[in-house]
């Protein structure tokens, strides 16, 4: 893969633009034919805003993943680290041009200029910071949606969807930083604070409010609608408990891999409803 692509992880800023996708089409249902020009103009900012941010945390870690994760572009020479943070303030403030010159509702500006202040924290303290790294995480994968719901103009039915992905990006960040331990030295990680037993009872219980929060989403569905969603968010939090189980028997990459799966179930299934509701 060319190194200037992989610095921006395609893979999650293909999975952003999917997000973006589900939660307009969640909250503006049949109705989002109306907002194409939108979503669509969305969709673009919302990947370069993403890969931006990679790059800007690939060239933050560019030390510590010299041990983590030495196959990645600064460490392993392909990028030069000075060239990597040029290509992520590009893609950053492009992203966010866009969104202030090209879409007529400025909801969706605010709302993405509002998660590259936060992005900007976190990489200049939160992020060695232990929880509050892992909550700055949690909020910035969440608000994906309400930017979603904002280009439609109605983030109220994306408010769940916000929720979950705030807390179980909460339990997986936490998981990866256990994953990460031994190369975190120079990192105040919530592991490194209270140990691995601790944060894995954390974890569990960011992870149960996540999943409680889920079934009071119900409501928003009737009839088939409801029965579909009530199936696949138990397939989806099925999928992460078990995330946690693999966490627990200390297979840590199994663990967060698990999560991650589950989140996208539980986008399915709030797609599948909103498209039988």
């Amino acid at each position: 893969m060319n190194p200037y692509l992989a610095l921006t992880r395609p893979g999650n800023m293909i999975l952003t633009a999917v997000a973006v996708v589900a939660g307009a089409f969640v909250a503006a249902g049949t109705d989002i034919s109306d907002f194409q020009t939108e979503v669509a103009l969305c969709c673009l900012c919302s990947m370069m805003l993403v890969g931006g941010g990679n790059a800007l945390n690939d060239y933050n870690d560019r030390e510590t993943d010299k041990e983590n994760h030495p196959e990645r572009p600064i460490p392993s020479g392909a990028v030069p680290a000075d060239t990597a943070m040029a290509y992520a303030q590009a893609l950053l403030a492009s992203g966010l041009l866009i969104l202030l010159f090209a879409v007529e509702n400025k909801m969706p500006f605010v709302v993405a200029l509002l998660g590259i202040l936060l992005l900007i924290a976190y990489e200049n303290g939160l992020k060695a910071a232990g929880i509050t790294g892992n909550i700055a995480v949690g909020l910035m994968s969440g608000a994906v949606f309400l930017f979603a719901g904002m280009a439609v103009n109605d983030p109220g039915p994306t408010l769940w969807m916000f929720g979950l992905a705030v807390f179980a990006t909460i339990t997986r960040e936490i998981v990866k930083d256990i994953q990460d331990l031994e190369g975190d030295r120079d990192r105040r990680t919530l592991p490194s604070s209270i140990g691995i037993g601790n944060s894995m009872i954390i974890a569990t219980i960011v992870l149960l409010v996540a999943i409680g929060l889920s079934y009071t989403a119900v409501g928003q569905f009737e009839g088939r609608a409801s029965d579909a969603y009530l199936g696949g968010i138990s397939l989806a939090n099925g999928t992460m408990l078990f995330g946690i189980y693999n966490a627990k028997q200390e297979d840590y990459f199994a663990g967060q891999k698990n999560i991650k799966q589950g989140m996208g179930i539980a986008m399915l299934a709030f797609i599948v409803a909103a498209g039988l509701g």
